[in-house]
């Protein structure tokens, strides 16, 4: 199983429900193909670098899944047919992908996070500090001159 990561621009003007329909439709089609949905991240209403269609803004988002190349052509190939998404491009991420190790390197970041964020000492921002100072240095300052 490979890994690829999909960015879609659908319109900007489409209704949040015509939307959400596009987006259902292709988690859909992966999902019916026996793979694995990784993560599915809406970025929003964003400038496009040129236009498209006429059209200066798109709303973008990322699908990062692991399936077959022949899932790959049919999620471009419909895509393509659907007139309410303005451009589309897939990368290949990974040729080697195992859903089951993302699951355990998952389970052992979160497990990371959680030791360091019960570990780590109270230590005060670097803003705090250069305040502290500066503060230090006003009144220094001012000691000096009176």
């Amino acid at each position: 199983m490979k890994r690829y990561e999909t960015i879609i621009i659908t319109l900007p003007d489409l209704a949040p429900e015509d939307r959400d329909d596009v987006f259902e439709k292709l988690k859909a089609l992966i999902l019916k193909e026996g793979t694995t949905i990784i993560k599915f991240d809406e970025w929003g209403l964003k400038n496009l670098a040129y236009e498209i269609r006429k059209q200066a803004r798109g709303h973008y988002a990322c699908v990062d899944y692991a399936g077959g190349m022949g899932l790959v052509k049919e999620l471009e190939r419909i895509m393509s047919i659907d007139d309410r998404i303005m451009k589309y491009m897939t990368v290949l991420i990974d040729n080697e992908f195992d859903p089951a190790s993302m699951e355990e390197d998952t389970k052992s970041d979160s497990a990371e996070e959680e030791v360091k964020s019960d570990s780590a000492p109270d230590v005060p921002d670097d803003s705090e500090v250069s305040e502290k100072e500066e503060s230090a240095s006003i009144d220094a300052n001012s000691e000096e001159g009176a």
